[in-house]
């Protein structure tokens, strides 16, 4: 696969999950009563904002070749 082709999918692919976290923080506001469920998506959001991280990580090493 082409450099420009990784990282435009790695891009898609960080928009993707930008816009699933930004979801979940809203149903985290959203739900502010129900202790146990914010729990469980704080979880959530903190896993893909790793994902993102690593993401970005293999970013600056594609553009780095």
């Amino acid at each position: 696969m082409s450099k420009k082709k990784k990282l435009y999918n790695l891009r898609t692919g960080i928009m993707c999950e930008i816009e699933k976290v930004t979801v979940l923080l809203e149903q985290i506001i959203n739900n502010e009563n129900v202790e146990i469920k914010t729990g469980i998506l704080a979880e959530i959001v903190l896993e893909k904002t790793k994902k993102i991280s690593k993401m970005n990580e293999k970013i600056g090493v594609i553009l780095k070749l």
